[in-house]
């Protein structure tokens, strides 16, 4: 009975000890996977997000052969991301947008524009690829020389792209009768699914009286969320939109035109959604944005933002926010008063975001008074 009653106590000690080190070992095999995988979800969110190394390495790259600059913009990448990013802000940093006269510039094809001083070789090329050559070596072009070049570049590293050509809006006074195609843009395929891009657009932005280019990198521009991106690029083919449920043609003609500043603030919704507010003389108009954090952002206005637009146009009025609400809206008063106000600018941290349309309806009996 001793002899059992010893194995007893033996066999219940040795179970406590092995239930005792069992939590451990599972706790510290818990920890261990855990360790692992916060460490390869910082490595590849830094992969994926920092690409400072690429920039500084695509910066001093130069050629102007278009297979020769694709090759070693992607030689040192080590996924295909990367090497879309370095043609990307090679691109920004070393291309300069021009934009011809309308008045002196007759509509021409694209097989045309860059044909009179093609050498005989580049005139046996695809379009693209004479496009691609001819920019290099002018190191100036419009919105379909930047997407021709980076899709020739993109063939040349084995990366497929795509030219979108659609409307995109870039007149803030632009009238809804000239709704025409009207930019050019890409689309690029990696990581298993299509994404979307504008060089034209991140390189810079033109002065809207002089029409001088200003250089000014956006990085916005790089890799869009599609759904934010359709607000103002609006493709001929809505498959490339690369949304299930783009929105109407008339939907994104008569919202508010978003201005450069618009998507470095968060917005995250507006109200008005139409474009064009209609009023009568002595009515105050509400406006309402919503953001992600509320009115105070340590962000620091576009110093740069086109001065001409702002402060020349004297039917445009420039209004700044009233008070920030709890849940994160900002609102904004304005009352009509005048006749003369056709513009109304939304103000947001200095910088103007939003622009709506203010149409009088009275106007047309004042003018008979």
């Amino acid at each position: 009975n001793k002899k059992l009653f010893n194995r007893s106590i033996c066999e219940v000690t040795t179970k406590k000890i092995a239930n005792f080190k069992r939590p451990l070992l599972t706790m510290k095999l818990f920890f261990t996977i855990g360790l692992l995988l916060i460490t390869a979800q910082l490595f590849s969110q830094d992969r994926l997000t920092d690409f400072t190394a690429v920039d500084d390495k695509a910066r001093f790259i130069d050629s102007d052969d278009p297979a020769v600059l694709a090759q070693e913009l992607t030689e040192f990448c080590h996924n295909d991301k990367e090497k879309v990013r370095s043609i990307f802000r090679w691109i920004t940093d070393h291309i300069t947008y021009y934009k011809a006269t309308p008045k002196k510039a007759k509509r021409r094809t694209a097989d045309a524009m860059y044909e009179d001083d093609a050498d005989d070789t580049a005139a046996l090329k695809p379009v693209t690829e004479r496009i691609a050559i001819k920019v290099l070596k002018d190191r100036r072009t419009h919105c379909e020389g930047y997407a021709r070049l980076f899709k020739s570049l993109c063939d040349h590293a084995g990366i497929p792209a795509q030219i979108i050509t659609g409307y995109a809006r870039t007149d803030v006074f632009r009238m809804e009768s000239q709704f025409k195609t009207n930019h050019s843009w890409n689309a690029v395929y990696f990581d298993s699914a299509w994404h979307l891009l504008d060089a034209t657009w991140a390189s810079g932005f033109t002065t809207t009286f002089s029409g001088d280019f200003v250089k000014y990198y956006n990085e916005y521009y790089f890799l869009p969320d599609p759904a934010d991106f359709a607000r103002h690029h609006y493709p001929d083919d809505l498959r490339w939109t690369l949304l299930d449920h783009p929105p109407a043609l008339e939907e994104f003609r008569k919202t508010p035109f978003h201005q450069r500043s618009f998507v470095k603030y968060g917005i995250t919704d507006f109200y008005p959604s139409r474009g064009t507010i209609e009023a009568s003389l002595g009515d105050t108009v509400t406006i309402e944005l919503e953001t992600m954090t509320g009115l105070v952002r340590p962000i620091a206005p576009d110093s740069i933002w086109d001065a001409e637009t702002l402060f020349i146009t004297p039917m445009a009025a420039y209004v700044k926010p009233g008070s920030s609400l709890l849940n994160k809206k900002v609102v904004y008063k304005f009352p009509v008063d005048s006749d003369k106000v056709e513009w109304l600018h939304i103000m947001y941290n200095d910088d103007a975001v939003l622009q709506y349309k203010l149409a009088i309806k009275d106007k047309k009996s004042i003018a008979g008074n």
